[in-house]
């Protein structure tokens, strides 16, 4: 009877409090929707790399030909043809374009004269008849790419091996049909094979989920619904920490100290109202992500695992941060140290957790201090269920984290409490 009552008077003091109702509602769901938006371009960047290079081909040869099919090809390069090269570096230089490519006059040549050289060498080496007449040592071909001092690290290696890879297949098939030529030399009845070499050898790229899943990637909608979901439910130490100390200065706590009998109820009231309107604060939170987020223009919020694990995270995580924000209000003595203490110590855990950014785009030192936030371990649950389809295995030990961190905060605020009552 008693933990009903406490949840009534908690429910009495939070709907008389605007402020407080709007704190916990109304901020998270602005919050994920404003962060969902800000990371929506930088989620994409990672996902859908497109790039407007230009292509100055002074060469009008074979090599750029080859570069143009292949580019057109990937898709993740859109190719603008420039003929001067000044005005390419100044354009680059300028931000108007990302990077660009110039090919040398004769640069096709050169390469298939090196190519002429290496098989002859090859010749030779086994005492085989070989064309010696060219005999000058041919420099490195060295394409020039160009790319605005702006430029992420990321797009710079992408444009570069997509070169490298182009040039490293125009170089094969010019030995193999430099091969053909010099061995079919003086037979006129010999046909010389074009080669395929994608057919050789390729890479089958696939999802790991082979069901309606597959193919789900992070993106914007899928990290921050579930990361602000859960710096929503810890941020619930603010009105539970309020209303606790303002019973005790007010002298209600001391009234109810005179009640005989254990406090055990009185915190485990609290914490059960609190720990529903976490839950509370996650349906609204997924519904956001399912519904509102598609009419701004993102992705749906898709959730992939089991709707009851989903549900058994979502409490777990509930009750990790109700008793959080139980430890704070019971530990600390004034509404200031426990709302500043326990504002940026949420904030930390946060950061640290993953909500901000996620945690592989860390440091490797914040990495592992991850490991430690209550915040990681939920946040890694909810992406093995939503995007790889967990089972109760895979999330069970964050599962037991979470659970353990909750009993410990509570027992740790009983105790505190008692020891309060009775000095």
């Amino acid at each position: 009877m008693k933990i009903l009552s406490t949840i009534y008077k908690e429910f009495l003091l939070l709907i008389r409090d605007p402020g407080g109702m709007a704190l916990i509602f109304i901020m998270p769901l602005a919050l994920v929707i404003v962060m969902a938006l800000v990371q929506d371009a930088p989620f994409r960047d990672y996902q859908e790399l497109k790039l407007d290079v230009l292509l100055v081909d002074m060469d009008a040869d074979s090599l750029g030909n080859k570069i143009r099919k292949s580019f057109q090809t990937a898709g993740q390069v859109n190719l603008v043809e420039e003929r001067d090269s000044v005005v390419a570096r100044q354009k680059v230089h300028d931000g108007e374009y990302k990077a660009a490519i110039i090919l040398d006059p004769q640069v096709s040549a050169t390469l298939r004269r090196k190519t002429r050289q290496l098989i002859a060498k090859v010749f030779a080496n086994f005492g085989m008849e070989a064309d010696t007449s060219d005999n000058l040592e041919v420099p490195t071909i060295r394409l020039k790419v160009l790319v605005d001092p702006a430029i992420k690290a990321n797009y710079r290696q992408t444009l570069t091996s997509g070169i490298e890879k182009i040039i490293a297949n125009v170089q094969t098939t010019w030995l193999l049909d430099e091969l053909q030529d010099q061995l079919s030399e003086g037979k006129s009845d010999t046909k010389k094979i074009a080669f395929d070499l994608s057919q050789i050898a390729s890479v089958d790229q696939r999802y790991a989920a082979e069901n309606k899943f597959a193919g789900l990637m992070m993106n914007s909608v899928q990290h921050n619904v579930p990361a602000w979901t859960m710096f929503a439910m810890f941020f619930i130490l603010y009105p539970l920490a309020g209303n606790f100390i303002n019973e005790r200065e007010e002298g209600s706590m001391l009234r109810l100290r005179l009640i005989a009998g254990s406090q055990f109820a009185v915190i485990t009231g609290k914490f059960l109202f609190y720990f529903i309107i976490c839950l509370l604060q996650f349906v609204m939170m997924i519904a956001v992500g399912i519904f509102v987020m598609p009419l701004l223009g993102l992705e749906q919020l898709a959730l992939g695992g089991a709707s009851t694990l989903i549900l058994l995270t979502a409490c777990c995580v509930a009750m990790a941060a109700t008793g959080y924000g139980t430890l704070i209000a019971v530990y600390f003595k004034t509404a200031q140290q426990a709302l500043s203490f326990g504002s940026v110590s949420v904030v930390i855990l946060s950061a640290i957790g993953g909500v901000w950014v996620p945690i592989y785009v860390m440091p490797e030192i914040l990495q592992n201090i991850s490991r430690f936030s209550p915040m990681s371990w939920g946040l890694e649950s909810f992406n093995d269920l939503f995007l790889r389809q967990a089972s109760f295995g895979a999330i069970l030990p964050n599962i037991l984290r979470l659970l353990g961190f909750a009993l410990v905060t509570l027992t740790a605020s009983v105790l505190i409490h008692n020891s309060r009552t009775v000095s």
